[in-house]
């Protein structure tokens, strides 16, 4: 019997180094890309996994600080956008976890003067959840999809 060969739409990890390693780098390996490139027709789509407060190495920074954890992974996701020849302007949506509802004021806070020093308008289109954090200590984790013209260089 032949195989048939199914056409499939175009698709490249997305990743920057210098700001996040990968977490199938982990010590204790997981499975996920920090972002996938997704190439359509006309435009790219960007879908950036969730995003915490954590370095280059993978380690968790700023524990009990929200604001300045919120910071970081709105950073780590510009970082994954520039690898891109994206940024903040071209995100569409964002999903962001917060491990209590009662930081939400001290995470808007900070998520509002971001999105003032990055003069976004319009806003992203966000939905806020509270949940359980892959590590007790990180407070925020904010996931986020961006769409690019095809031609914009990397």
């Amino acid at each position: 019997m032949a195989v048939v060969e199914k056409s499939r739409i175009k698709k490249t990890p997305i990743e920057n180094r210098g700001v996040l390693n990968e977490a199938y780098d982990y010590e204790k390996k997981v499975s996920f890309v920090r972002g996938m490139r997704v190439d359509l027709d006309n435009c790219v789509m960007l879908f950036i996994s969730g995003t915490a407060s954590v370095d280059e190495a993978g380690d968790s920074i700023h524990p009990g600080d929200v604001q300045a954890q919120t910071r970081r992974a709105l950073t780590n996701i510009a970082g994954l956008l520039e690898s891109e020849g994206a940024d903040w302007h071209d995100i569409v949506r964002t999903t962001c976890y917060l491990a209590d509802f009662r930081d939400y004021d001290d995470f808007n806070e900070m998520r509002n003067a971001f999105y003032v020093e990055q003069q976004l308008d319009p806003l992203p289109a966000s939905t806020c959840i509270e949940a359980r954090i892959c590590r007790p200590e990180l407070l925020v984790e904010i996931e986020a999809i961006a769409m690019i013209p095809k031609n914009r260089a990397r």
